[in-house]
């Protein structure tokens, strides 16, 4: 009897923990985060937004985010976070919206490079293809890449 409870809490548990986890790196101005962002959520055209986790190399999406993806009418939807920095000791957070949709998430990997416009650098080779304070680069199998001013 006590082996049919372990067995069930067990498979409760692990029903409970479902994942999937989508093969994703974040990079900003070249640099590859690793405990920068916060608040990571997707956001949904409804207005709904569920929290995600992010690890360098995977989105892990829970049980819930992975089957609202699914049943949600529009294909579109965003990651969203805060991406803290600190500049001369001042904290700055900019937030981060990356548009996204159903079909990327079934690609073997994707890398989000984002060009922070408040480095001047990337602001000259970039901006002109964006009124936004930053650019996001979606790199997937057969994707293109936006081509820099000199």
């Amino acid at each position: 009897m006590g082996k049919l409870i372990y067995l069930c809490i067990f498979l409760l548990i692990s029903k409970t923990s479902f994942s999937q986890n989508i093969n994703l790196i974040i990079k900003v101005n070249e640099k590859l985060l690793n405990g920068e962002i916060s608040n990571i959520r997707l956001e949904f055209q409804s207005g709904k937004f569920l929290l995600v986790n992010y690890y360098p190399g995977d989105l892990i999406l829970n049980d819930e985010a992975w089957k609202t993806i699914q049943k949600e009418n529009t294909d579109k939807f965003s990651l969203r976070f805060e991406y803290n920095t600190f500049k001369k000791e001042q904290h700055e957070v900019v937030d981060f919206n990356i548009p996204l949709n159903k079909a990327l998430l079934n690609q073997p990997y994707i890398i989000i490079d984002i060009f922070d416009f408040r480095d001047k650098k990337y602001k000259h080779w970039y901006q002109w293809h964006t009124n936004e304070n930053y650019l996001v680069q979606l790199t997937f199998p057969g994707s293109g890449l936006y081509i820099r001013k000199r």
